[in-house]
Order: C-alpha cells, then sequence, then structure tokens
C-alpha cells in the first residue's frame, strides 16, 4: 500500500512541475532571428527592457516577457519570471532564456 502511494505522489508530483513549465505564449523558435520590431508586432510591447530602443526603432539588448506572475502564499513569495530575449547589435533575436527581473 505505501508502494502505490509513493508511485502516485511521484505521478502527480511530476505533472505538476510540467504544466508549470509549460507556457506557450510565445514561441521562441519564431522569436529567434526577428527584429524587436517584428516580435513587439506579435506579442506586444515589452515587460522589462535594459536599454532604450535605437533612433530605428530596434532593441539591441535584452527585453523580456513576464511569463509567470510573481505569487505570495503561505511559504513565501516566489517572484516573477521572465522570458529574456536577448538582441545582437543588429537588432536580431539571437537567444532567448527564463529568469528574474533585475533589482527585483
Amino acid at each position: 500500500m505505501k508502494r502505490i502511494v509513493w508511485i502516485l505522489l511521484s505521478i502527480t508530483l511530476c505533472l505538476a512541475a510540467l504544466a508549470g513549465c509549460s507556457d506557450s505564449r510565445y514561441d521562441v523558435d519564431w522569436i529567434i532571428g526577428k527584429t524587436s520590431a517584428e516580435v513587439i508586432g506579435k506579442y506586444g510591447a515589452f515587460d522589462c527592457t535594459y536599454m532604450s530602443a535605437g533612433e530605428d526603432g530596434l532593441y539591441r539588448s535584452k527585453c523580456g516577457y513576464t511569463v509567470k506572475e510573481p505569487r505570495r502564499g503561505f511559504l513565501g513569495t516566489s517572484p516573477e519570471v521572465l522570458l529574456f530575449i536577448r538582441f545582437d547589435e543588429s537588432g536580431i533575436a539571437v537567444d532567448c532564456e527564463e529568469g528574474y527581473r533585475p533589482g527585483g
């Protein structure tokens, strides 16, 4: 009986972990290779930017979209998680990674 309980608990925890990680709002494969203007056109204004856009309207720094809002709970506060997009000197997205808002 204990073994069945442990198996069910393990399965439940795995499913909960996978559900928390799947955020399909942003298509990272589509974003890579696009300009910041194209990304903004599809997903709207960034929630976080490190520098302002250049004269041509393109970002050449790291910008981010919120993928997980901060939450207060019984055991403390979970931080806000953002999908950061790094743009090169040409204004083209070169990579994406999840992280936390600077200073937050």
